[in-house]
């Protein structure tokens, strides 16, 4: 494959994906730096042996930040999805993110039922409402921030009355499997398509209005997916603002899975499937859990009422 039609290629798959402009700009630096690197050495792309692609990593991080060391991972982790190949990038980690040294960070179960209150008192625009009812739907899934930030309304699952019931999310062999909703989630995104329906027509301050025609269940301003630095952006001011540590959209899955497995003693295979992990560690095998079990699990990601307008009793989430 060429260089140029590689790049054709790549670009094409991130923009079905509807990947942020921040995001896609980023990728697409990495991927002709890749390119013209591999080009110039002789080596395939698609055929980079390990040990190569481990200095050809040091050498484009070097000296640079934890976030680049992961957007330069991801940007790669993309690239050799739509290409097929195996990634030789995959064990390449800055000593701060190698297994042994990392830090999740993740809030318990009272604490973040305030961050997720302050966040509704404190979205008085449109991007706070956004980040408020995206913040609920990522905790109460446990999903990662794409899941959510690029889900298109056509995977939202309705029961008989319209009410979303479950989320269709993309799992690997690029099939489908439905995630049960908590009460509380459906209600919050109940919330916010009203909210939504209210703004069509009005044009946003320092906005458009393309988020109107969207097809994505939380459009962005320009009817684009909400970027993630926005997102942590806003729920780092929360956090703040509720006098807890600061965590990132990634921290409200892990926090998910902390309150699982600590406080509701949920176990580790259930987690595995519930997010979307292929294995447990490496020698792990996938262990398939059917959606009456997931019910189960989801129903458990309940909190405090933190001020009667968060919290969803067991009870409430287990007979919905």
């Amino acid at each position: 494959m060429s260089e140029a039609s590689l790049l054709e290629r790549v670009q094409a798959a991130a923009a079905e994906r509807r990947l942020a402009g921040p995001t896609l700009a980023a990728y697409r630096r990495t991927w002709m730096k890749l390119v013209a690197w591999t080009t110039a050495e002789g080596f395939d792309v698609g055929a980079l042996p390990k040990e190569k692609a481990r200095a050809y990593y040091e050498e484009l991080t070097k000296g640079r930040s934890p976030s680049h060391h992961l957007q330069v991972k991801a940007a790669a982790s993309f690239l050799y999805k739509v290409i097929d190949k195996g990634n030789p990038f995959e064990e390449c980690l800055a000593p701060r993110f190698r297994p042994e040294a990392v830090e999740i960070s993740f809030l318990e179960a009272a604490d973040l039922a305030r961050v997720l209150l302050t966040m509704r008192e404190l979205g008085r625009d449109y991007s706070g409402r956004l980040a408020a009812h995206l913040a609920e739907a990522l905790f109460f899934t446990a999903c990662r921030f794409h899941e959510w930030a690029q889900l298109t309304g056509d995977r939202l699952v309705r029961n008989g009355a319209g009410e979303v019931t479950a989320v269709r999310l993309k799992v690997k062999g690029g099939k489908y499997r439905d995630l049960p909703l908590v009460p509380r989630l459906s209600v919050s995104l109940a919330e916010w398509t009203e909210f939504l329906e209210g703004l069509k027509g009005v044009r946003l301050r320092r906005g458009a209005i393309e988020f109107a025609g969207s097809e994505l269940v939380f459009p962005g301003r320009d009817g684009g997916p909400f970027s993630n630095q926005a997102f942590n952006r806003r729920l780092a001011a929360a956090c703040r603002a509720a006098g807890v540590p600061v965590i990132t959209a990634h921290g409200l899955r892990h926090s998910a899975a902390n309150l699982l497995l600590n406080e509701r003693g949920r176990n580790i295979r259930e987690l595995q499937e519930l997010l979307g992990h292929r294995s447990l560690a490496t020698t792990a095998r996938y262990t398939h859990i059917d959606r009456e079990r997931l019910r189960g699990v989801v129903a458990d990601l309940d909190l405090p009422a933190a001020g009667g307008t968060v919290g969803v009793s067991r009870a409430a989430a287990k007979t919905g």
